[in-house]
C-alpha cells in the first residue's frame, strides 16, 4: 500500500500489458510512420479511437488517459511491469519509451516485440502464428513467477 494524495493506495503487485495505448496523442514516431498500413490499427483507426475515447474537453496527454505522461514519481510506484508489442504495432516506440523510463525510475521492466506481428496479435495463435501461441506461453509463465512470488494474493 502506497499514499498518493492523502488517500492510501493499493498498487498490484505486477503488470502486464499487452500492445498497450500508452499514449493517446496522436505524435508522430518512427512505429506509428511505419505502422501506417498495420492491418489491425492503421493510422486512421488511431486517430478515431483515441478522439473517441475520452469525453470532450480531457486532455489526451493527461497521465490518467495517456501513462506515457505520469510524472516519474509516479512511475517510481509501479509493480513489475511486462510490455509486449508486436514489432510491426504502430504503438510499439510508446512502448519502448515507457519501458525505458520504468527502468530509469528503478522498476523491474521488461519489453519484449513479438517478430513481425501487429497490433492485438493475441487473437492470432489460434490462427496458425506460432509466434503468438510463443507469446501466449511467455505472458502465463511470467504470470506464474509473479504469483509464485506473491503467494499471499
Amino acid at each position: 500500500t502506497e499514499t498518493i494524495g492523502e488517500e492510501p493506495t493499493r498498487m498490484p503487485n505486477a503488470m502486464m500489458l499487452s500492445c498497450a495505448a500508452l499514449n493517446l496523442t496522436l505524435e508522430m514516431s518512427h512505429s506509428r510512420v511505419v505502422g501506417t498500413e498495420d492491418p489491425v490499427l492503421p493510422s486512421g483507426l488511431i486517430s478515431a479511437i483515441s478522439d473517441a475515447y475520452l469525453p470532450e474537453g480531457f486532455s489526451k496527454n493527461d497521465p490518467l488517459a495517456s501513462p506515457f505522461f505520469a510524472p516519474d514519481d509516479v512511475l517510481k510506484l509501479f509493480p513489475p511491469v511486462l510490455l509486449f508489442a508486436g514489432s510491426n504495432d504502430p504503438l510499439l516506440d510508446d512502448s519502448v519509451a515507457f519501458n525505458e523510463r520504468l527502468r530509469r525510475n528503478g522498476v523491474s521492466s521488461e519489453l519484449r516485440a513479438a517478430h513481425n506481428l501487429p497490433h492485438a496479435y493475441w487473437g492470432l495463435g489460434t490462427a496458425g502464428f506460432p509466434e503468438a501461441r510463443q507469446v501466449q506461453q511467455e505472458c502465463q509463465d511470467w504470470l506464474k513467477r509473479q504469483f509464485t512470488r506473491h503467494s499471499n494474493w
